[in-house]
């Protein structure tokens, strides 16, 4: 089966199937995470449409869709929800502060809305595709915990963390030749996808709350939606 997906106007477009997990395998064609889809041609929405995918979560900062409206928000065949899980884009934002902070921030000062995308997530019959700007930091932190919560191994979500920069490196040169400022200038080593990252952020997780189920009941959400959304991956 196909894990990644390249469109014209959409990247790092990748599907959360085909990691062994507690009950054998994580399902193609049910989560797809993504980098925001700007002026989607035909080649992209197709994506959407192989796999029937009407509910778009995005997860970038309120000024960040301001600037950038989403293509789907006004329109009646997607149901669109917008959770800010930062205010300002990590990969984009002139901060001297580790990612590994960044990535705690999200979880910690944003876990409403953490909660918010995960019962949506567990309430869905169909695909869905969740997205920030990059697909990389926010997309990962929710990535992560559905994989997790699924039964995914730290090696496996490390590993799906880090191809992120493969897939964004051609995006990144682009803009930065073509000066549309969506990237901020000294802001290149932000999109690097390193694996310790990911790995502290679980580390701490575990650390902290017990892993992800301790984590996602510490947010507001009961054992029937945890395990709905474990279900609904595997």
């Amino acid at each position: 089966m196909q894990r990644y997906y390249k469109g014209e106007n959409i990247i790092n477009c990748r599907d959360l199937g085909g990691y062994a997990c507690d009950g054998g395998t994580t399902k193609y064609g049910v989560a797809l995470r993504a980098g925001v889809m700007r002026d989607p041609d035909e080649k992209d929405l197709a994506i959407l449409r192989k796999f029937g995918i009407r509910t778009v979560i995005d997860l970038r900062g309120i000024e960040e869709a301001a600037d950038m409206p989403s293509y789907f928000k006004d329109k009646p065949e997607y149901n669109y929800y917008h959770f800010p899980l930062l205010e300002a884009n990590p990969a984009m934002a002139k901060s001297d502060a580790p990612m590994t902070e960044l990535y705690k921030d999200c979880l910690s000062n944003y876990s409403s809305n953490v909660a918010a995308v995960m019962k949506i997530i567990a309430t869905l019959d169909e695909p869905f595709m969740f997205h920030c700007f990059c697909g990389k930091d926010r997309t990962g932190m929710v990535a992560a915990l559905l994989l997790r919560a699924a039964g995914v191994c730290k090696e496996d979500i490390i590993a799906d963390y880090e191809v992120s920069y493969t897939y964004i490196k051609p995006f990144i040169h682009r803009e930065i030749e073509n000066k549309s400022g969506l990237i901020w200038d000294g802001a290149y080593e932000r999109f690097y996808s390193h694996g310790e990252n990911m790995e502290q952020i679980l580390d701490f997780i575990d650390e902290e709350f017990g892993g992800v189920h301790g984590y996602l009941r510490k947010i507001g959400l009961t054992e029937s939606e945890i395990d709905a959304i474990r279900c609904k991956l595997i």
